[in-house]
């Protein structure tokens, strides 16, 4: 069975390493009305622990982060670049549920026939969250490409939204704290069920590729891929 195990993580490690992405952390000891709280966006691997550094992190300039809160009203977020990673701060006026919000549509045309997409319009969609008061984590979806999630206390439940419409049958990817990661595929109304094995934080990825050749920034492409990045808690 050892052998195994091993044989397994010969095969699953070649495809952790490819996946490159985005993802936020809240840095949440003391969250309370009038504190600041602190929103880190990293870049790098997460099933591999891997955080880029340095000039790596300049693509991040175009994300522009948002703080939706509890009663709907919408704050941009200020970023700054680090040697590690993009921080910035909100401040809460009320108790409730904060969704922290990503997104990037601006970047170019990219030659990606090394991860076989062909040319494609990359899209990136990203969110988390933090409580006061009363726990909350679900949401309606806030963003074209979203995923979403309601914590319980024996499992968590994920949901895939495109267009406001549920995601069927679509791949969702969640990696643990440790880097292990396991793909459930969504049923009719967009939604799968994990069940943590470890604390600390997750990340659930959902991607779709958008058929439609067109033209941005002057360059051609032959697909648009959108991609959700989410991460949650669990204590």
């Amino acid at each position: 069975m050892k052998k195994i195990g091993q044989l397994v993580m010969l095969l699953v490690c070649p495809l952790l390493t490819q996946a490159h992405g985005y993802w936020f952390e809240i840095e949440q000891p003391k969250a309370a009305i009038g504190e600041p709280v602190q929103i880190d966006l990293y870049y790098g691997e997460y099933a591999s622990q891997i955080r880029e550094v340095g000039d790596r992190l300049d693509k991040m300039k175009d994300i522009k982060v948002t703080v939706v809160t509890p009663n709907g009203e919408v704050e941009e977020i200020v970023m700054t670049q680090t040697n590690t990673k993009w921080t910035g701060t909100y401040t809460p006026k009320s108790e409730g549920y904060f969704q922290v919000l990503g997104l990037n549509d601006t970047r170019e045309v990219q030659d990606w026939h090394k991860h076989k997409l062909g040319i494609t319009r990359p899209i990136q969609y990203l969110r988390t969250g933090f409580s006061l008061g009363e726990k909350q984590t679900a949401s309606d979806q806030l963003l074209y490409l979203d995923t979403f999630c309601k914590i319980n206390s024996n499992n968590v439940e994920l949901y895939a939204m495109k267009d406001g419409k549920p995601m069927n049958k679509t791949k969702i990817r969640v990696v643990n704290p440790e880097g292990w990661l396991q793909d459930k595929f969504s049923n009719q109304i967009g939604f799968v069920s994990v069940v943590p094995n470890k604390k600390g934080l997750y990340l659930a990825e959902v991607e779709w590729i958008e058929e439609l050749p067109g033209t941005f920034k002057g360059k051609a492409y032959e697909t648009i891929r959108h991609k959700c990045d989410m991460t949650f808690v669990i204590n």
